[in-house]
């Protein structure tokens, strides 16, 4: 058996899960959240007893820099069916089209739509699966919490 201190208390852990750091912190982790980001130090004695100690590290506050810096290289994009409509809407007369304009607006107008339908059921069905996701455990605080 192994040693392990951490906060000031004492585990023993089975060798076979003490043969790596990742390996101490995948088990530690749901008991002791912090151990994710800990320093890891390993100490053999004369008499061959290992103990390995767990310094708490401390870490970044939220990740809003890491989101907004993904955001801003992240391609700007606008539902199609807006732009249309933007651009109909600027139009200063729409008396003035003329016929085979109209039918070129037409096709442009269909396609718009469609294409901003699917975006908008895409968009729903993201919603809907992170909704029906389960709760999953993690060592890293979610943002804003």
């Amino acid at each position: 058996m192994i040693t392990l201190q951490i906060e000031g208390q004492t585990l023993e852990l089975p060798e076979d899960v003490a043969v790596s750091d990742d390996a101490i912190r995948r088990v530690i982790a749901p008991l002791f959240p912090q151990a994710a980001n800990a320093t890891i130090q390993r100490v053999t004695d004369g008499n061959g007893i290992t103990t390995i100690k767990l310094t708490k590290q401390a870490g970044t506050k939220g990740t809003y820099a890491t989101i907004l810096d993904r955001l801003k290289r992240s391609e700007p994009h606008v539902n199609p069916a807006f732009t249309l409509y933007q651009q109909l809407h600027a139009a200063s007369d729409p008396r003035r089209y003329k016929p085979e304009d109209v039918l070129t607006l037409q096709r442009r107008v269909k396609r718009a739509i469609t294409q901003g339908e699917e975006e908008l059921k895409a968009t729903h069905d993201i919603v809907q699966r992170l909704r029906a996701a389960p709760g999953h455990a993690t060592s890293v605080p979610p943002v804003g919490f």
